[in-house]
């Protein structure tokens, strides 16, 4: 692949993560957390003067930047506000999907899932906590294991069913492998990419649906201090009152929805990204290609680190 074509292809590699990971939920998030804010503080504007009933809602506001002022602005914020989401743990979220995945199977296909209560070793445990959804996972050896994946699972050094040998697993293991399989095979990369991508927009997504949460909740209080207002100083049905109530508890619904469904797919989503990297590289070795799987694996730098001592002792 030429300077140029590799220039070009990690322009748009980044500009999709981006543009999925970062601008896409924000903007999902600004503009509901706008509707919501607006239209709440307007109704409790207009509630908190007695001749509020003679106020209408305004129909355009005009802020002094222009069309294209005013949607750079909502952009850039959305951006930002994003950039916060997807720069979160994702591990939260895979903690509740993975909790809910382990649930809902028998006690036998719990022995073939990538994340086990780690506590279960060796006392029995029937709980996932946090930790136990550490990435990559403690069971990943034994996933890949039980679906027949055994050449894929040779590339793990550790097992979930062994403590002693977690020592080996770390958090850097697939980051190493995307490393090296983007410089060694960059046009073999899409899916990968692609897989990471999709990982960031659903945990953005995620902690998007609960900042919405939030600001519904904050919207509600308002529009109740609204409601104890107008009964007092109006009499009579506030039609804009329980207009805005009616949008606060859609958007409130329609954020507990979103979320509940990431968690349904977001722990699958990050055990599919792992099997991609790994056939990827198998593949890659397969075709001559030396990805060195020895460096990942800490008994086989224990092993150098003692005949490299043994020589130096000799000499």
């Amino acid at each position: 692949m030429s300077e140029k074509n590799e220039y070009k292809g990690s322009f748009l590699t980044d500009f999709y993560i981006e543009f999925l990971g970062s601008l896409v939920p924000g903007l999902f998030a600004i503009i509901l957390s706008l509707v919501v804010l607006t239209l709440s503080l307007f109704v409790l504007c207009r509630s908190l003067h007695p001749d509020s009933v003679i106020v209408t809602f305004p129909i355009a506001i005009n802020f002094g930047f222009g069309a294209y002022g005013l949607t750079g602005g909502i952009l850039v914020a959305a951006y930002v506000l994003d950039s916060i989401f997807y720069r979160q743990d994702p591990k939260i979220p895979d903690w509740k999907s993975a909790s809910r995945v382990y649930r809902n199977v028998t006690p036998l296909e719990r022995q073939r899932l990538a994340v086990q209560p780690t506590s279960a070793v060796p006392e029995g445990c029937d709980k996932i906590y946090p930790n136990d959804v550490q990435f990559p996972y403690f069971f990943l050896h034994e996933y890949l294991m039980g679906r027949g994946l055994d050449h894929l699972a040779k590339w793990i050094p550790w097992q979930g069913k062994e403590p002693n040998s977690w020592k080996y697993r770390t958090k850097m293991f697939i980051n190493l492998l995307k490393i090296r399989l983007q410089f060694f095979v960059p046009e073999r990369c899409k899916d990968i990419i692609r897989n990471e991508a999709h990982v960031r927009l659903a945990t953005s997504v995620w902690y998007a649906t609960k900042w919405l949460m939030g600001v519904c909740t904050l919207g509600l209080i308002m529009l109740l201090v609204s409601a104890i207002c107008r009964t007092v100083l109006v009499v009579g049905f506030d039609y804009l009152l329980f207009a805005a109530i009616v949008i606060n508890f859609f958007i409130l619904f329609l954020a507990v929805f979103v979320k509940w469904q990431v968690e349904n797919f977001i722990h699958y989503l990050r055990v599919r990204e792992i099997v991609y990297v790994l056939e990827t590289a198998h593949v890659a070795s397969l075709n001559g290609i030396n990805i060195h799987p020895e460096d990942f694996d800490g008994k086989s730098n224990k092993n150098r680190d003692s005949d490299n001592t043994v020589r130096n002792d000799l000499a």
